[in-house]
C-alpha cells in the first residue's frame, strides 16, 4: 500500500530469513545502482527463540522516494527521502510490560503463543543520513493523520509528503530531524481514508472462539439538520432494540428522554438511522444529544497498540541489522502528540509502555500538546480513544478522571494513589515532559488540575515535568473566520510558533542537559487561576453581542457499575480557569504577541449559537472579537475595551508593540528568531487604520 502522493519508485520485497547478511547484498546490489544510496529496509536476520521473544518480526518496505518533496534541499541537511512500510511484531502475554494490556488473555495466539499485529510506518529522513541530527522525532498521529509537520512546519495538512509545498517552512528537515509516524489506532475503527497511518490490531475472543460481547455506550450530535443516522465505533451483537436504548436532550440542563422505537432502528450491526422529522423532535434543535447503550460485540485489544509503538521505536533506536535504516544514527528519541494522541501519550506513560522489554527508556522526551488533564480511553474493553467529552455531550464517557498530573498523589476524593510517572519512577525510564496547552484546554479539558490538588491549591510539578499554558488560543487555530455552529468566529491566534519553540528547548534539555525555560502556567497563589464565574471575579469583560456564561467542563468521580454513568453526589473537583485582562485576554501563562499587542479579545472558548444548543460549550472552538476602530465606535457600542486607534498612535506604533513583545519572548526562549521576525513582518502588512 501507498500513502496518497507517493512517488512511483522500485518495490522492495522482504527477503526470507534464512539468508544471510552476505546472501542479501547479492541480493541487493543485482538491483540498478541506484540502490546502492537507498537504506537497506528488510527483515532482520537475527533469529531469537524462547516464550520471551516479542519484538517487531518484520518489516515490508511499501514504497521508497529517494528524493521526497521533489527533490527540494534543506539547507546544510539536504534532500530528504522517504520509506513507508508496514511493521510486524508480536508479543508475549505473559511478560510483565504486555501483562497490562487489557484483553491481553483474550487475543488469538500463533503457533508460538505469541500475539500478532502490525502497523503501518512512515520514516522521513536525511538522504544523506550522516547529515541527521541524531534526533528521532515521533508523531503519534491523530485518526491517522500526521500532524508534526502542520505544527512544526506549517505545512498543508494530510499525510502525502509529495510536494516540495508539503514540507512547510522545512524547519524539522533544515534542523535534521528523522520523523517517524506509525499507527496505533486500529484500522477496523477508523477506517484508512485520506492515507491514515493505522494498525491492525487483534480482536478479543472466548477460549471456544465465541464473540466477547457487553454493554457499551455511544453519545452522537449531529449539529446539522439533514442528517439521520450515525456510525458506532463498535459493531451491536445483536439488532434487538429491546437489548438498546436510544435517549434524547435539548442541551445540559435537559433531563434525558427515552426516543420511541419506531423513530430509530439499526442499519446494521455498525450504524443506526434516527427519524428526525418526527413531532417527537419538535423541542429538539441540530445540537440536541443522543445517548445509545448497546450491547457491542468485538472489542478491539487497543492496548496493543501502546506495544506497537513502543517496539518499533525501541527497535529503530536499538537494532543493529541490516534491517534497520536508522541504525546507529539515532542517539535521541522525542515525541509529539496533538489533542487525542496527546493524551495518548500520557497513556503511553502511565501504562508504562516508556520501558522497553529490554528496561531501556523508549522516548528521552515527549511533547503532550492541547491534551488538559484528559486522559484516554483505550486500554480497556470496548475503548473509544475518540471519546474527549463536552459538558453537555459526550460527557459520560469521556475519561476525565483520576490520575490528571504526573506526579503520585492520593486523591481526596477516591483515596486511589497514582500518578502518570506512578511506574516509570521505579525502573528511572520516565522521560522529560514539556506538557503544553491553548487556553481551550483550561475550558474543557481541566487543564488545572494537572498543576492543582483538585481542591483549588497548587501542588509542585516532578523535576521532569514543565508545564506551559499558551493564553488566549483555541484548541486548533481557525483557518478561517466562519462561526460554525458558535456564536463568534474562530480564534486564529496561533500556538505553533510557541510550541517550536518549546520542542527546541526540549530537544537541548535532552540532549544536552540545558534547562530549558521555567513552566508558565496559570496559578492559584499568584491570583491568575480563579473560578469561572462571576465573570468580574473572573475578570472578563461585558462585550456587546457576545455571551459569557462560566461555563467549563465540570469533572467529577463517577459510579460506574452500570450504564450511563452516574456523577456521586458530593465528589466534585474543583476546576478553576485563568483569569482575563481587561480585554479578555488570559493571563499566567505564555502571553503571545497577539495578547501583548492585540486587536482583538482573543478567547479559547466560545458558546453555541441558535438552533445549535445555544448556549452550551462550542467544543474546541474559541472566539474572535475585534476591537473598535475608535473611541468614538466603541462608545456608540457600549464596548469597555480600548479601541485600536486609543492603543496605537499608528502603524508604526502597533508594529514597534510587536516587535518589543516578540524579542522578549526570543529573550525568554519561548519563540524563535524566526517566527519573530514573521510576526514583525505581518505586522507591517496588517493595515489596522484609524
Amino acid at each position: 500500500m501507498c500513502l496518497t502522493g507517493c512517488v512511483a519508485t522500485d518495490t522492495v520485497k522482504v527477503l526470507p530469513l534464512e539468508l544471510s547478511p552476505s546472501a542479501m547484498s547479492k541480493t541487493l546490489f543485482k538491483k540498478s545502482p541506484t540502490w546502492l544510496a537507498l537504506p537497506l529496509l528488510l527483515i532482520s536476520p537475527v533469529m531469537h527463540s524462547g516464550p520471551a521473544d516479542a519484538r517487531v518480526t518484520r518489516v515490508e518496505i511499501v514504497r521508497v522516494d529517494a528524493s521526497a518533496f521533489e527533490g527540494r534541499e534543506f539547507g546544510k541537511t539536504g534532500q530528504y527521502e522517504k520509506i513507508v512500510a508496514r511493521a510486524h511484531g508480536e508479543l508475549d502475554p505473559a511478560l510483565p510490560g504486555n501483562a497490562l494490556i487489557t484483553d491481553i488473555n483474550l487475543a488469538p495466539r500463533n503457533a508460538r503463543g505469541m500475539v500478532e499485529y502490525s502497523t503501518d510506518v512512515v520514516i522521513l529522513k536525511p538522504k544523506d543520513i550522516a547529515k541527521a541530527n541524531g534526533r528521532l522525532l515521533y508523531d503519534v498521529v491523530n485518526r491517522g493523520r500526521v500532524l508534526a509537520m502542520d505544527n512544526f512546519n506549517g505545512a498543508p495538512p494530510g499525510n502525502a509528503f509529495a510536494t516540495a509545498a508539503h514540507a512547510g517552512s522545512g524547519y524539522l528537515m533544515r534542523e535534521g530531524y528523522t520523523v517517524v509516524a506509525s499507527g496505533w489506532e486500529s484500522d477496523a475503527i477508523i477506517g484508512t481514508a485520506g492515507g491514515a497511518l493505522t494498525a491492525k490490531l487483534p480482536v478479543a475472543r472466548h477460549v471456544d472462539g465465541a464473540r466477547v460481547t457487553g454493554q457499551t455506550i455511544f453519545e452522537y450530535a449531529f449539529d446539522a439538520s439533514t442528517s439521520d443516522r450515525f456510525q458506532l465505533v463498535y459493531p451491536a451483537a445483536s439488532r434487538d432494540q429491546a437489548q438498546a436504548v436510544l435517549t434524547v436532550r435539548a442541551n445540559g440542563k435537559d433531563t434525558r428522554k427515552s426516543v420511541p422505537a419506531h423513530l430509530w432502528s439499526f442499519v446494521d450491526e455498525r450504524a443506526v438511522r434516527v427519524e428526525r422529522a418526527d413531532a417527537f423532535f419538535a423541542g429538539y434543535d441540530a445540537g440536541a444529544a443522543f445517548e445509545l447503550i448497546y450491547q457491542a460485540a468485538d472489542p478491539v485489544v487497543l492496548g496493543v497498540g501502546y506495544a506497537a509503538t513502543r517496539d518499533l521505536i525501541s527497535w529503530l533506536r536499538h537494532d543493529n541489522s541490516a534491517a534497520n535504516p536508522l541504525r546507529g544514527t539515532i542517539w535521541h528519541t522525542l515525541a509529539h502528540g496533538t489533542s487525542q494522541s496527546g493524551r495518548y501519550l500520557k497513556g503511553f506513560v502511565h501504562g508504562d509502555f516508556n520501558r522497553d522489554e529490554a528496561g531501556q527508556r523508549v522516548f528521552d522526551g515527549i511533547n503532550p500538546h492541547i491534551s488538559g488533564a484528559h486522559a484516554i480511553a483505550l486500554n480497556e474493553r470496548f475503548g473509544d480513544a475518540n471519546a474527549t467529552g463536552r459538558p453537555f455531550h459526550r460527557y459520560s464517557i469521556a475519561k476525565l478522571e483520576f490520575p490528571f498530573t504526573y506526579g503520585v498523589r492520593t486523591d481526596h476524593l477516591t483515596g486511589k494513589t497514582d500518578g502518570l510517572f506512578a511506574r516509570c519512577a521505579k525502573s528511572n525510564t520516565c522521560p522529560k515532559v514539556m506538557h503544553t496547552d491553548s487556553g481551550n484546554e483550561a475550558f474543557l479539558k481541566a487543564m488545572n488540575l494537572v498543576s492543582t490538588d483538585g481542591q483549588g491549591r497548587d501542588i509542585d510539578l516532578p523535576p521532569e515535568v514543565r508545564m506551559y499554558f499558551i493564553g488566549s488560543t483555541q484548541h486548533a487555530p481557525a483557518r478561517n473566520a466562519e462561526a460554525g455552529v458558535c456564536q463568534q468566529p474562530g480564534n486564529p491566534s496561533d500556538w505553533r510558533p510557541y510550541v517550536r519553540a518549546l520542542m527546541a528547548a526540549l530537544d537541548a534539555w535532552v540532549a544536552t542537559g540545558t534547562p530549558p525555560p521555567v513552566s508558565r502556567y496559570p496559578r492559584v497563589s499568584d491570583g491568575t487561576l480563579v473560578a469561572a464565574e462571576p465573570a468580574a471575579a473572573r475578570g472578563f469583560p461585558a462585550i456587546p453581542g457576545s455571551t459569557y456564561n462560566g461555563w467549563y467542563y465540570p469533572v467529577r468521580v463517577f459510579d460506574g457499575s452500570r450504564l450511563p454513568r452516574s456523577a456521586i453526589s458530593g465528589k466534585d473537583y474543583v476546576v478553576l480557569v485563568p483569569k482575563s485582562d481587561a480585554d479578555g485576554n488570559e493571563l499566567g501563562g505564555i502571553r503571545t504577541v497577539d495578547a501583548r499587542a492585540p486587536l482583538a479579545t482573543y478567547t479559547g472558548w466560545g458558546v453555541r449559537r441558535a438552533g445549535f444548543a445555544e448556549g452550551e460549550d462550542c467544543g474546541l472552538q474559541g472566539q474572535l472579537i475585534p476591537f473598535a476602530a475608535t473611541r468614538a465606535e466603541r462608545m456608540g457600542k457600549g464596548d469597555p475595551r480600548l479601541s485600536v486607534a486609543e492603543r496605537y498612535a499608528g502603524q508604526a506604533a502597533f508594529v514597534e508593540t510587536v516587535r518589543k513583545a516578540a524579542a522578549e519572548l526570543v529573550r525568554e526562549r519561548l519563540l524563535l528568531e524566526n517566527d519573530a521576525q514573521s510576526m514583525v513582518e505581518k505586522a507591517k502588512a496588517t493595515r489596522i487604520g484609524h
